[in-house]
C-alpha cells in the first residue's frame, strides 16, 4: 500500500477502502460461499479493521495530540469513542459468525457500515487534513512507524 500513499491522508483513505472491499468480500462469501469461506473472509475483514483502529490509536492519535496539544475533548476522543462503538459491534458480529447465523451477520454489518461511513467521513474530511498538517515534518518517519506496525499484524 506505501506506494499508493504519498500523503497521510492518502495513507489513511486507502485502508478504509481496503476495509470497504473486504466487507464487500463477506457480503458476497455469505452469498456464494461455504460457511468456512464466509469465517475466512470474516476473520481477514476483523483483522484489518481492527488493525487500523490500533494503527489509529496507538500511532497517529497520539503523534495528532503531541503536535497540536488537542487530547481531552479535541477530535481524537470523537474517534475512539467511535472506535469504541465499532468494537463493540465486531465483538457482536464475532458472535454471531461463531454461531453460523451469516443473515444476522449482514443485518449487524449494515449497522456497522453505517457507523464506518459516518465515522470515515469526518477522519478524511477533518482528521486527516488536520493531520497531515500537524504532521507534515514527521510524515515520512511516522509513515516507516506505520509500515513497521502493519507488517507485524
Amino acid at each position: 500500500m506505501s506506494e499508493d500513499a504519498s500523503s497521510l491522508r492518502q495513507y489513511f483513505t486507502l485502508d478504509h477502502r481496503n476495509c470497504d472491499g473486504i466487507w464487500a468480500e463477506v457480503e458476497a462469501t455469505v452469498e456464494t460461499g461455504s460457511d468456512e469461506a464466509v469465517k475466512g473472509v470474516w476473520r481477514r475483514f476483523e483483522a484489518e479493521l481492527r488493525g487500523h483502529l490500533r494503527m489509529e490509536e496507538e500511532i497517529l492519535f497520539p503523534a495528532f495530540e503531541e503536535a497540536t496539544g488537542m487530547t481531552g475533548g479535541g477530535p481524537t476522543f470523537m474517534m475512539r469513542a467511535e472506535h469504541d462503538q465499532m468494537r463493540g459491534l465486531l465483538d457482536q458480529m464475532a458472535t454471531t459468525v461463531a454461531a453460523g447465523d451469516f443473515q444476522e451477520l449482514l443485518d449487524e454489518g449494515d449497522t456497522l457500515l453505517l457507523l464506518i461511513q459516518q465515522h470515515n467521513q469526518k477522519e478524511e474530511q477533518m482528521l486527516y487534513p488536520m493531520s497531515e498538517q500537524a504532521l507534515a515534518a514527521s510524515w515520512p518517519e511516522l509513515h516507516d512507524r506505520l509500515e513497521a506496525y502493519r507488517s507485524e499484524r
